[in-house]
């Protein structure tokens, strides 16, 4: 089978590229010619060392998206070209197209390019850049969620980026308008990769009638290593950027209340606030890579995800759940749905400081920790959500593409 991968970028920042590069390892390793498309030139120097994944980049370089950068990768022709340049390398009508990220390096444009030689697309959404201008259904003037239909007036009158004024909020507007126009996105494409029923329930309505979603996980590289014994751990934990949306501020708060141990494994704009609410059971790591973040978890109680917008689906609560540490999800999250409540972990109401603190004073219980963990450690290692079995579902979203 021959596949196309189109990403921003090949370099591991993140849950969506991380997923993106993992499924060309897998699917390369599994004897399918695998091409990966970047927008930047930078590649991840592991991933580049695998010698059956044919990459390919755009030519961008790694620059501030500042609003002329914003309206020029609206629409990308070198994208659209290259991509075409790859299709034409083997039959079109026989490759599969795979989307993930394109904002900042390849653009809507590979859409087009894509449907233009035939090829066979598929969209995986790790945002709501679909559906929303910002990307978040979230207002970060206000720290609520937006629930304004997205390009009606009331939408575009809104200021609801975090920048000084509305200017950058237009010219994520006239992106979004080109997607959905020249680009056709999502108008032209009938088959699109989800990761949570959460964000399925937040943008589906703006997918055409006649889209068929593909259900499917994030591969996780998860090693089946001994169940973390919680009672051991006093700390329960935040992984994340410490920024508005992810509302960290109410972790310290919480915490406070009841006087928990809690450590904070991030860096970002709110870090300052954070240690201004003087708690001194608060410890911060700053920022940490992947191995960094994993080794923390061996010392900690529990994790709380603390997010106020519709995250589509972190992978920190995951991997958090296959080494036997219990979760703290907020409301508005997919990682509400990766929990069992009551039994692997606790949903609280967003930006209830009052709830979020009872959830987390249940977990400073050693019978309740200990039963939530094991629960925690089974129920992942039953069905583990490990990169090969991604590369299963991919293979089955294939095939049935190809067979159309």
């Amino acid at each position: 089978m021959r596949i196309i991968i189109v990403n921003d970028n090949a370099v591991v920042s993140g849950g969506a590229t991380k997923c993106a590069l993992l499924s060309a390892e897998h699917l390369a390793n599994d004897g399918h010619e695998v091409h990966y498309l970047s927008g930047f030139t930078e590649i991840d120097p592991y991933f580049a060392s695998r010698r059956n994944i044919h990459f390919h980049t755009v030519g961008e370089t790694q620059e501030r998206m500042d609003i002329p950068r914003l309206i020029q990768m609206a629409y990308s022709r070198p994208a659209y070209e290259k991509l075409q340049q790859i299709l034409e390398l083997g039959d079109a009508k026989n490759t599969i197209v795979h989307t993930h990220l394109w904002k900042t390096g390849t653009s809507p444009s590979v859409v087009n390019a894509a449907l233009d030689c035939g090829a066979k697309l598929i969209c995986s959404f790790h945002d709501y850049h679909v559906a929303c201008p910002q990307g978040q259904f979230f207002n970060k003037q206000t720290n609520q969620i937006c629930t304004l239909r997205p390009g009606s007036l009331p939408c575009l009158v809104s200021h609801c980026t975090d920048t000084r004024t509305i200017l950058p909020k237009w010219a994520e507007v006239y992106r979004w308008a080109v997607q959905r126009g020249k680009a056709g996105m999502p108008g032209k494409v009938h088959h699109f990769g989800v990761f949570s029923q959460k964000s399925v329930d937040v943008f589906g309505q703006y997918l055409p009638k006649n889209a068929k979603l593909h259900m499917m996980r994030y591969p996780i590289q998860a090693v089946a290593e001994p169940r973390v014994d919680v009672t051991k751990n006093r700390a329960i934990v935040f992984s994340g950027r410490l920024s508005l949306e992810k509302d960290p501020k109410i972790f310290v708060e919480a915490a406070k209340k009841i006087g928990a141990e809690i450590r904070i494994l991030g860096d970002g704009p709110l870090m300052q606030a954070m240690k201004d609410i003087g708690y001194e059971k608060a410890t911060f790591a700053g920022w940490l890579n992947g191995e960094q973040v994993l080794e923390e978890m061996k010392h900690a109680r529990a994790m709380a995800i603390t997010s106020i917008w519709y995250e589509v689906n972190p992978l920190a609560p995951i991997e958090a759940l296959g080494r036997g540490i219990p979760v703290i999800a907020s409301d508005c999250t997919a990682t509400k749905y990766e929990i069992v409540e009551g039994e692997t972990g606790f949903a609280y109401q967003a930006h209830n400081v009052d709830d979020l603190a009872d959830k987390m004073h249940l977990l400073l219980d050693d019978a309740t920790a200990d039963r939530m963990s094991r629960a925690a450690y089974d129920r992942f290692w039953s069905d583990p959500p490990t990169p090969e079995a991604h590369t299963k579902r991919l293979i089955e979203i294939y095939e049935e593409m190809l067979a159309e």
